[in-house]
């Protein structure tokens, strides 16, 4: 099927594009320190009584246009290192504190500094910390941002009876930004639980993030700092992994590694990694998969997050051409060895933004070794519209030599055109794969228009996939089809169109902040079949002031099987069904200690009928503690000889923050489905700015036959980081 919506894509936006309007910026300017700053927290340097004060922070969340009645100010200055950051928050001392757990955006008495050095609204950064002096940071990009990202900064908080203060020192090196630009900008952010608000500096209509790139002020210099020379970072590691399997069969291995982060240029940085080693990352979540397709997975592998989104930015929903995961971890998510990995990320001119990537995966018993090419390219056009192309190649090696014919390479060229202030936007897309032997139904067409407005917000979109569009490093929802019958994996093409409308009611009352109501509806075509499905959803949400929620959905959904569908031993029959279920979801107030969460959902399954319990308590010893159970429950009832079906899953987690740099976390599982229990537990100590020792214990047991034993695994590891 054909997109037909493409050209009217280009069309209304177009026409956006020339009726943009205006956006409030203010400016700040930043002076040169007339003393000393010792990063305490506490404002009594010489500085902060000559450096201008900014204040009057605005209501960003839940409503916009009024300013906030909590009062903050800021205070800014540099010297030849250094950008420093002074914040007084006026308060009645009733802060929430989560955690003292790094890189928690949102969830405490936060302030946050957003810098866009290029001055281009495409990439900034954030630095930010909560009131006991947790440090945060993070990339942010257009529409989004990458809480992994970590780099080298200094802060310090104080708290007093009617307010708290921040000071940061954030280096120049940790900054990319090219020397002699005078289009610096910024926004502050301050997030304060105890009214359930968001207040920003420079204004963000609260229909946008709060970090949204296209609304910074202005941040002006008395005199523009100078480039820093070589930025270089090295960060070798030492582990010490002991495995023993179901079998007794115990292994240790010393493994010796690291990595480097260049700053080839003030605004361009090469990443480089020798044998890395993730074993410190947190094991996924075992979850219950109830569909007939894959389950997408999250990347928590920081070095390949950092910068990722030049890559991912491609593809639509959870059809992508890259996904990381696809690199150093099997379909299972084992761990796969990589021998060596190269990024070059960031940007080669004002409006040009590249990425380059290349990785190599060890041979194994079970698969030869892969290599894998990224090249990436996002050009902004006018103030926040952007064409990309994207490139990849995956080449299956034997030893040195690469394997004939075994290789998947795929290209993509994507437009995304926004007006200025962000309420209208369209996206168009080109997808092709290539394989041995394929030249037929190997693309992909997308297309999508976006309206996001202050009460009315809405999307439709498409995208057309053939049934031999290969993603060998991305993936691909639904193009797999299993036929239990044959037992074998048949691919099919498909088209899909979702579209959305929501609207946002703000009643002037003391108890609800917004109501919001909509419908969304996503329709599937497979080529050959026609429609064979459809998925419609009514919702009505209330967020009440006390950040606690309401949340009620009606969904229907239409499927006509294809291919049976073996959710039981007893394949369900390839026929059309109409199934109607109800949910709903009660969400307590998050700023409470104990938060209480209960998800319910009945209706039509299939042949037979589904009741659906997700339910979590948490508990939260603040600041130094937090504790949480969940529950997820499936009782599946069907005739014979299909049969019933429960599915129980159950989690535990525990926090313990001894400090800001000592952190204890312990994640317990058990799934049915997947007949595992898992317990892992990770000690971290930063006991230096970016290095880190890791204590990493992990144990598999099947649930089946009396509980055996799987697999057990421990780790220490230690990393350092080594500025030059």
């Amino acid at each position: 099927m054909k997109l037909i919506i493409l050209p009217f894509v280009y069309f209304l936006c177009s026409t956006a594009l020339f009726s943009q309007e205006d956006i409030t910026t203010r400016s700040y300017t930043v002076t040169e320190k007339s003393s000393d700053i010792q990063i305490d927290g506490v404002l009594d340097e010489q500085t902060w009584a000559d450096a201008p004060v900014t204040g009057d922070f605005w209501l960003q969340d839940p409503i916009d246009g009024e300013l906030a009645a909590a009062k903050s100010e800021v205070r800014m200055a540099y010297d030849d290192n250094y950008l420093y950051v002074a914040a007084t928050l006026f308060d009645e001392n009733e802060y929430v504190i989560t955690t003292l757990k790094r890189d928690r955006f949102g969830e405490s008495d936060d302030f946050v500094v957003l810098i866009d050095p290029v001055g281009q609204k495409t990439n900034g950064f954030a630095f930010g910390v909560n009131a006991e002096g947790a440090q945060m940071e993070a990339l942010v990009f257009q529409g989004d941002g990458d809480e992994s990202w970590d780099n080298k900064w200094y802060s310090a908080t104080q708290i007093y009876e009617d307010r708290w203060t921040v000071e940061m020192a954030i280096p120049y090196k940790t900054l990319r930004f090219n020397t002699g630009e005078d289009q610096w900008r910024i926004n502050f952010t301050r997030f304060d639980p105890s009214a359930n608000e968001i207040h920003v500096w420079n204004p963000v209509p609260r229909q946008f993030d709060e970090y949204d790139l296209g609304y910074f002020g202005d941040l002006r210099w008395d005199r523009l700092p100078e480039n820093q020379g070589a930025n270089i970072g090295l960060i070798p590691y030492a582990s010490i992994r002991h495995d023993q399997d179901a079998n007794a069969a115990d292994e240790t291995k010393v493994n010796i590694g690291g990595d480097a982060k260049v700053a080839l240029s003030s605004s361009l940085n090469l990443d480089l990694t020798v044998n890395p080693d993730f074993s410190q990352v947190e094991v996924d979540d075992q979850v219950t998969n109830l569909t007939r397709f894959n389950i997408f997975f999250p990347e928590k592998r920081q070095f390949f997050i950092e910068n990722g989104d030049v890559f991912a930015q491609f593809g639509q929903g959870a059809d992508g051409p890259f996904y990381s995961r696809r690199i150093g971890l099997d379909r299972a998510g084992r761990t796969v060895p990589i021998s060596y990995g190269a990024r070059l990320t960031g940007n080669a001119t004002k409006d040009l933004r590249i990425g380059m990537l290349n990785m190599h995966s060890k041979t194994t018993d079970q698969s030869v070794g892969q290599n894998y090419t990224a090249l990436a390219a996002h050009q902004r056009i006018g103030q926040r519209s952007i064409i990309k192309g994207l490139f990849l190649n995956r080449q299956a090696y034997d030893g040195s030599e690469s394997i004939s014919g075994d290789y998947g390479r795929n290209i993509a060229l994507q437009t995304l055109l926004s007006t200025n202030d962000g309420r209208w936007q369209a996206e168009a897309g080109y997808l092709q794969s290539y394989r041995e032997g394929i030249d037929s139904d190997n693309r992909m067409l997308l297309g999508g228009v976006y309206y996001n407005g202050t009460r009315f917000r809405a999307y439709i979109e498409a995208k057309d996939l053939g049934r031999n569009y290969y993603t060998d490093m991305g993936f691909n929802s639904r193009v797999e089809n299993f036929d239990p019958i044959n037992r074998e994996i048949v691919r099919l093409g498909f088209t899909q169109i979702g579209s959305m409308a929501n609207y946002y009611i703000y009643p002037d009352s003391d108890k609800v902040n917004f109501h919001w109501s909509g419908i969304e509806n996503f329709v599937w075509a497979n080529e050959g079949y026609g429609l064979t499905e459809w998925y419609t959803r009514l919702r009505h949400f209330i967020f009440f002031k006390n950040s606690s929620q309401v949340r009620f959905r009606l969904n229907n959904h239409y499927v006509d099987l294809i291919y049976p569908f073996a959710l039981t031993e007893t394949p369900l029959p390839a026929k059309s069904y109409n199934m109607t279920e109800f949910n709903v979801d009660l969400r307590g107030d998050q700023r409470k200690l104990f938060i209480p969460n209960l998800y319910v959902v009945y209706g039509e399954f299939y042949e037979g009928t589904k009741l659906t319990l997700l339910s979590s308590i948490s508990y939260r010893f603040q600041p130094w503690a937090s504790f949480e159970l969940g529950l997820e429950y499936n009782d599946i009832n069907m005739p014979q000889p299909y049969g019933d079906l429960n599915i129980t899953a159950l989690t535990g987690r525990a926090e313990i923050n001894f400090s800001t740099s000592l952190f204890w976390s312990t994640y317990l599982q058990y799934n049915t489905q997947a007949e595992n229990f898992n317990v892992n537990s990770r000690l971290q100590w930063r006991f230096a700015p970016m290095s880190d020792l890791f204590f990493v214990y992990t144990d598999n047991y099947t649930v089946a036959d009396h509980w055996g034993h799987k697999n057990r695994s421990v780790v220490l590891k230690l990393n350092y980081w080594l500025s030059i």
